[in-house]
């Protein structure tokens, strides 16, 4: 188990809530997506100060517009293709 640390902040870098978690290495990408599917209008980071191996994991973009882009290109699919993929 590694100790992992969340903060969840707005995009202008003020955080909102910061939360510990021990978790099996093989889990810490799964439970950072499911984090920002809950925070899906914040940027959310996981950090780990592990003497072995220290990281940090986070997305440039929200969950919530990364699914609106995604829409945005789905629509545009449709639009111009006039199919269903």
């Amino acid at each position: 188990m590694i100790k992992v640390d969340f903060t969840v902040s707005r995009l202008d870098g003020t955080v909102v809530k910061t939360y510990s978690l021990d978790l099996e290495p093989s889990n810490i990408l799964d439970t950072l997506e499911e984090a920002r599917q809950v925070w899906d209008e914040y940027q959310v980071r996981a950090k780990s100060d592990n003497p072995i191996a220290p990281f940090e994991v986070f997305k440039t973009k929200t969950y919530k517009q990364e699914m609106m882009e995604r829409q945005y290109l789905l629509d545009m699919h449709d639009e111009c293709c006039g199919e269903d993929w």
